[in-house]
Formats: structure tokens, sequence, C-alpha cells
């Protein structure tokens, strides 16, 4: 009797706004304070954005732009630079706590986890990808202070596009067997890989939507 496959369970932990977190938390009195925060460049509006609070974000602040832009936009946040050597070390302190959680753990980034589950059903007493999601979310927050939002799925891909629907602080899973159906609700713009001249180009043919793709392919 051949043996079925085990079906993945793929989880991307990602920090909320990393790099405003770990300011904030290493300077509670000054960038603690500061709803609008702009981590990246200095005050008098030189160099670029690293990250920006969520609040921020509302006004238009991306990373990548010029700060002097940023406070065009937000003219009332507060600009600070990057704690480098405090990423660093808050970052190992939530790779730490990962590891504790799952089995295998791989960095992506500074602040981007993938955890891989899959076979743990009986480890994990038969708890559902979700369940394990939000148990590790609480549980890195206890340790570390650091808010992570997770997206879970059978691939990486899907992982981490179900994780930037889950931001801020929380968790999206897509159930085996939904995958398309997920993706279909996506533009193609949030798709790794495709950037702002492919998008036009795709644009120019009508193709915005993923599900605008599929669609062409099938009827070809």
């Amino acid at each position: 009797m051949v043996e079925q496959p085990l079906e993945r369970r793929i989880l991307l932990v990602d920090c909320d706004a990393f790099f405003v977190q770990v300011a904030r938390l290493e300077d509670p009195e000054g960038a603690g304070k500061a709803p609008m925060l702009i981590v990246g460049g200095s005050p008098t509006g030189r160099g670029v954005v690293t990250s920006a609070s969520y609040e921020a974000r509302a006004f238009g602040v991306r990373s990548a732009m010029p700060t002097a832009h940023a406070l065009r936009l937000c003219p009332d946040a507060t600009v600070v630079g990057v704690p480098r050597g405090s990423v660093s070390k808050r970052s190992k302190q939530v790779r730490s706590a990962l590891e504790d959680l799952a089995p295998v753990v791989q960095a992506a980034s500074v602040d981007e986890f993938y955890l891989d589950l899959t076979g743990t059903e009986r480890l994990f007493a038969g708890e559902s990808l979700e369940a394990s999601a939000w148990r590790i979310r609480n549980e890195v927050l206890a340790r570390t202070r650091i808010s992570v939002s997770l997206g879970g799925g059978t691939r990486r891909v899907i992982a981490k596009l179900a994780a930037t629907r889950a931001k801020p602080a929380g968790v999206y899973v897509v159930a085996p067997g939904e995958e398309q159906a997920f993706l279909n609700q996506l533009d193609l713009a949030q798709l790794p890989g495709v950037g702002p001249s492919l998008v036009e180009s795709l644009k120019r043919r009508g193709l915005v939507r993923v599900e605008d793709a599929v669609g062409g392919q099938e009827e070809g």
C-alpha cells in the first residue's frame, strides 16, 4: 500500500512594522509616544524611509520613499534613525521563541520566518493550522513584546500572501483546496516578482486581477 504524502502545513510569521516596533521599544518615552512615526532618514528630511507606523501609512508614507516627501505627506510625524543593533537583537529573540514553538524555522529576512508544521498534527494534538498560528502569535508577543501576523497554507507563496491579508496583528489561513479561490481575489500587483512595469504592461492587456489572467488562459 502506497502511503499518501503528508499535506503541507506552512506558516509565515511576519513582524508588524518591525522597525517601528523596535524603535518604540528602545525609546518608550520618545518614539514610543509618537503615533505617527517614521523610521529612517532624519528630521531634516535627509535619507529614505525604512518603515513607518500604520498611522503614518494612512497618509501615504511608504518604505523606500524619500523622507522629505514622507514629511510633506505627514508633517506631524516624528522621524528617528534605524535602530540597527536593536533590530538584530529583537529578530534573534523572535526566532528563538519560534524555535521553541515549531520544529522547522527558516528566516526569510530579519522580520519574516517560515515555519513548516507538516506532520505535526499528533505533536499538537490535532490542533488546526489556524489555532496553531494564533497560539504562536500570542506566545511570541508574550515572550518578545513583538507583534506578529501569520499567514498559512500548503505552499510558501500562499502563506506569504495570506500573511499580508492578516496584517496587522492577525492570522489568515488558506484551507487546502482553496488556493486558487484565494489567489483570484488578489491583484496581479500583489504577487511576488510582479513589478510596476509588468503591472502596467498587463493592465494594457486588460489583466488586473489574478482571475483575469487565469480566465484568459482558460479561454486560450
